[in-house]
């Protein structure tokens, strides 16, 4: 499924490529219901979720269902984005804009995520991430 944003920072050259478009996957695989790329392309098998609002840890079933389970939305914007490589460790934080159809109205929804990814054989893949509402 295709997702619409507006990926601003995708081209700025103090990210690393690799790892930015990887993170940009990952978004647009979740917001598009696309489990199949998150788990075969972005996500280790490892991956744990922590709801930003409660620091409630969610596995991978829960992560799943909660995916494809979420309302529609329209006008997301991917931006604010900030890379970090430590060695075979790299953090990836951004802010997401967007509204979500919630009982019928447009709800408008800003939210700061941070992704944490390990290189191994030479691959990115998320272990951890966490998104929060931020106003």
């Amino acid at each position: 499924m295709s997702v619409e944003m507006d990926n601003r920072d995708l081209d700025n050259p103090a990210l690393d490529p690799t790892l930015r478009k990887l993170d940009d996957l990952f978004v647009r695989s979740y917001y598009g219901k696309d489990l199949d790329t998150l788990w075969g392309k972005a996500l280790d098998a490892s991956f744990m979720f922590m709801d930003g609002s409660d620091g409630r840890t969610v596995q991978r079933p829960e992560f799943d269902k909660t995916c494809l389970a979420q309302p529609p939305f329209r006008n997301l914007v991917h931006d604010q984005v900030a890379t970090r490589i430590e060695g075979d460790t790299a953090v990836v934080t951004a802010r997401n804009r967007y509204e979500r159809l919630i009982d019928g109205k447009w709800v408008a929804f800003n939210t700061r995520y941070v992704d944490v990814f390990r290189r191994v054989n030479g691959e990115w893949r998320c272990f951890f991430a966490t998104v929060y509402r931020v106003a």
